[in-house]
């Protein structure tokens, strides 16, 4: 019996069902894997998001991706993104703050808070600078906050409580301007731009706050002393003053009426020529003068040379 080569048909019937069942798992293999894995390639970027990727097998980045925007990624490459607009770092010791206030000595040894905030955003064009410096996006952690703690103790470290308190706004101008210059001079820190760097407040310790506080009320007490006693000088300067003026013009009318008793006196003398005329006038000038009435006896006699009227009280 001789071979042929020929396949008999009913093995041929046989071959052709199982090559097609192979090409439609390799076909439903390949539809799950593009199912499973193009949710992972598939990237969207809402507004306000920038995003850089990075592909561990080469080692790569691509990007920087400004949303709003989709774009595509190999499944096996990772996405770091972050926000470019403006956060707001708030350390204080108010509650929900992003980090605890800061303490700091001052040139007299005194422990201080002081509560600080700034505000800062990220320049998109370059996150990918930002990102291969911190993969974590911990810069905050890792620079910004730092930097700001030590600025801070730098500066109060250079004043006493008291010049603290009595300058906080030239405290205050000095942090903003060696925050901003540390920040700058960073390398790493290119993509961050700094916004508003605010004092939000200094808080003392309660000794210190209490003697401050009594010092001022000592200060406050010795300025109205002061206040009282110069009122007090004023109104007695014023008061001898016044004397004064009264003196003078009391001694000014004396001495107009004695010119004018002068002047009668020598007019009845030349139109008289009687001395006892001129003693009359003199005596009656002088009763005006007096609150209470005087009779006046002449020359030894009971008859009265000039009789002066009594008031309805006396009769």
């Amino acid at each position: 019996m001789e071979w042929s080569p020929e396949v008999p048909e009913r093995v041929r019937g046989r071959r052709l069902p199982s090559v097609l069942t192979k090409l439609i798992v390799i076909v439903v293999v390949l539809a799950i894997v593009v199912a499973v894995s193009l949710p992972m390639c598939v990237c969207w970027l809402s507004p306000g998001e920038v995003a850089v990727t990075y592909d561990p097998v080469f080692r790569s980045y691509g990007g920087p991706y400004v949303g709003p925007t989709m774009f595509l990624k190999a499944p096996w490459q990772g996405l770091i993104k972050d926000f470019y607009t403006i956060d707001y770092i708030d350390m204080t010791s108010e509650v929900g703050a992003d980090y605890p206030p800061i303490t700091a000595l001052t040139k007299d040894g005194v422990e201080i808070t002081v509560d600080e905030s700034f505000t800062y955003s990220i320049d998109p064009e370059r996150f990918l600078d930002l990102v291969k410096n911190y993969p974590r996006i911990d810069y905050e952690e890792q620079v910004l906050v730092p930097i700001m703690r030590q600025v801070v103790r730098d500066i109060v470290s250079d004043y006493t409580v008291e010049q603290v308190i009595s300058n906080r706004e030239e405290v205050a101008s000095k942090i903003e301007v060696a925050y901003r210059s540390r920040i700058e001079a960073d390398p790493t820190l290119s993509a961050i731009k700094l916004h508003a760097v605010m004092l939000r407040g200094i808080r003392l310790p309660s000794r210190i706050k209490d003697a401050i506080e009594a010092k001022i009320a000592a200060y406050q007490q010795k300025i109205a002393a002061e206040y009282e006693r110069e009122r007090i000088l004023t109104l007695a300067n014023a008061s001898a003053m016044e004397k004064i003026i009264m003196a003078e013009g009391e001694a000014e009318a004396i001495k107009l009426r004695a010119e004018a008793i002068r002047s009668a006196l020598m007019s009845i003398y030349n139109a008289t020529g009687d001395p006892e005329v001129l003693r009359i006038y003199v005596l009656m000038e002088q009763l005006q003068r007096m609150e209470k009435p005087v009779i006046i006896i002449g020359g030894g006699g009971l008859t009265p040379l000039i009789q002066i009227p009594q008031s309805e009280s006396e009769d």
